[in-house]
């Protein structure tokens, strides 16, 4: 059985892409070792990054929106890879205008806290004066970041006014956020952390879309009662850029079934060399120079790990390289934060790393 690593293996992907459309660039590095960088980042035409708003997310909102007047407080959790892309401004203007608000940056231990946790609290607080925001990783459930969010809850809870609640004996906590980015673990979290239970109150996955109607509520603490409103993740229907929504899918954040494994993948790669990243090269274990070329670096994982698969030709079977378990394992690097620098609004922050 012959093994297909000529050209005809190398455009399985390249008919993929019969043509490109112009989008936004980001801000390369001089002296790059990797000589052919492309200066931008193409999709094909036919392939539309802003139809991701499942029927769900808009029901699910208004039913968020008819539950504010039983609610004391906001937590909106995000994921702290992306700090700044993906939030959805609905969550800003329709519910965070009108209740307290604590942002709560959760999946910490991916990003380097040292050189982002400042420049990031400086961003918001100069942007769009948010001052309560909460770091956590609430899959390891840290019991000091769980008690840093419940000391900023109980401060501003009992600070701030109650609106229509001021005869209601407890408070009432709704967690929103787009999906995936730890909402349920951290209601999970808060709960063992206080009640002294280890059993799940709210399902957990490790996908988005799991939650996707408004849970009954929580309760999280006896003194003072405290209950929380798990919620589905809500992405904004507004139109992205694909930057944001490629950044969005490299977390995990969408279904890869909205997207494309190899278009991922492809980003990543231009991502990691617009930025000067080329330790993919030394974690792969991969000869050679980088490369900005993704079908050329799939073949050269494949030659490296061996990953082959049998495919049916006529009426025999014919080994190929198996690139779904190429692009798996790069894709891997980055989301096990694996990969040198996982910070993908780097660019972003530029004038607050400065």
């Amino acid at each position: 059985m012959s093994v297909l690593v000529n050209a005809a293996a190398r455009n399985v992907f390249s008919r993929l892409l019969p043509s490109v459309r112009h989008i936004t660039t980001l801000e390369t590095t001089s002296a790059d070792p990797c000589p052919d960088l492309r200066d931008e980042y193409s999709l094909p035409p036919n392939f539309d990054y802003r139809v991701w708003f499942p029927m769900h997310m808009s029901v699910q909102m208004k039913k968020m929106e008819g539950k504010l007047r039983s609610v004391d407080l906001i937590v909106e959790v995000h994921d702290a890879r992306i700090p700044v892309s993906g939030r959805n401004s609905t969550f800003l203007k329709q519910f965070c205008s009108i209740r307290p608000h604590v942002l709560v940056m959760n999946k910490m231990d991916l990003i380097n806290m040292k050189k982002y946790r400042q420049p990031i609290e400086d961003y918001y607080r100069h942007e769009h004066g948010i001052t309560n925001i909460i770091w956590t990783d609430c899959k390891r459930r840290h019991g000091r970041a769980l008690s840093n969010v419940q000391k900023a809850v109980l401060d501003i809870l009992t600070h701030e006014p109650r609106f229509n609640r001021t005869v209601k004996t407890e408070f009432q906590i709704m967690v929103v956020g787009i999906p995936n980015v730890g909402k349920s673990s951290l209601i999970n979290t808060w709960r063992s952390h206080n009640m002294g239970t280890k059993k799940s109150a709210v399902v957990e996955g490790a996908r988005p879309g799991v939650t996707v109607r408004v849970q009954n509520r929580v309760r999280v603490l006896d003194k003072p009662p405290m209950y929380v409103l798990d919620t589905p993740g809500v992405l904004s229907p507004s139109t992205r850029n694909v930057h944001e929504v490629m950044k969005l899918a490299l977390c995990d954040l969408i279904l890869e079934s909205a997207t494309n494994p190899r278009y991922v993948a492809d980003y990543l790669l231009y991502w990691l060399n617009r930025t000067g990243d080329y330790s993919y090269i030394k974690h792969l274990e991969i000869p050679g120079e980088p490369t900005d070329d993704i079908d050329k670096l799939l073949i050269r994982i494949c030659s490296t790990k061996d990953f082959r698969t049998r495919c049916l030709t006529g009426p025999t079977y014919e080994e190929r390289w198996d690139f779904d378990r190429a692009i798996a394992a790069f894709i891997k690097l980055f989301r096990k934060g694996v990969i040198r620098d996982c910070c993908l609004d780097k660019d972003i922050l530029k004038p607050y790393l400065d």
